[in-house]
Parts: C-alpha cells; structure tokens; sequence
C-alpha cells in the first residue's frame, strides 16, 4: 500500500508527487514533495523564477477548531527568488493549513491559494512550492 495522495490523510503525501498547485492567468504555482533532511519536520520552500519580483508569501497555520496560529511565513520579493523554512514536532498539529498570497492592487496582499493538510503525517517530507508566471 502506498503513501496517500491526499494532504489530509493520517499516511502523508509520496515523496516524488509533483504537480500544479494553481494553474491561471495571475498564479501559475508548481508543488511537490521530497524527502527532507530531518525525518522529523517539515520542511517547505517557496520559490520563484528569476523574471518575477513582487511579493510572495506562503503562511503555515496551524487550525484548532475556529483558533488557527501563524506558525512559520515565508516571503520572497525583489531579487530574492527562494525562501525556506520548517516546522518541527513541537510546532505541529494534525490539522494545518498552507496560504499562498501575492502583491496586490494599492499593495494589498492578495489571497491565491489555501490548502489544509496534515503537518503531523507529512514528517520527513519538503514542500515546494514555485511560482512560474504571475
């Protein structure tokens, strides 16, 4: 039996999934998942391609029923294309969620993508995350 596809399952994601996160005009965002360095956390990385410079962000909370945490924001902007970051036992909880924002209109951030998942069944895997277009 394999490793679940789904983010909320108790079994993880497969280490090698890759696919599209968002696929639009405004937001094309790459994901997929790798073995991380620590068996332990979760790691996550954002990241995008050398011609796209405003800001990006991706946010982990953590969700106890209507309380959610910021527990880990990552941004990238300018000349800074990769940001990285990770979640150890201490910080993790079953029910958490991944958002994705960008620059907006009057400097707005504008809300792209939320995505639930579970932190604690994805140990030992790295979340990546790549803007290819705006």
């Amino acid at each position: 039996m394999g490793v679940s596809q789904d983010p909320l399952s108790g079994e993880g994601l497969d280490i090698g999934l890759r696919g599209m996160a968002r696929d639009e005009p405004g937001a094309r965002i790459e994901f997929a998942v790798e073995k991380s360095g620590d068996p332990e956390n979760v790691e996550f990385a954002l990241n995008t391609v050398d011609g796209i410079t405003w800001w990006k962000s991706l946010s982990v909370i953590m969700r106890v029923g209507w309380v959610n945490s910021e527990v880990l924001r990552m941004e990238t902007k300018d000349a800074v294309h990769n940001a990285e970051g990770f979640l150890q036992p201490f910080q993790m909880l079953e029910y958490a969620r991944i958002d994705l924002w960008k620059g907006g209109f009057l400097g707005f951030g504008a809300y792209v993508l939320g995505w639930d998942f579970n932190s604690w069944a994805n140990r030992g895997r790295r979340l990546v995350f790549t803007w290819q277009a705006d």
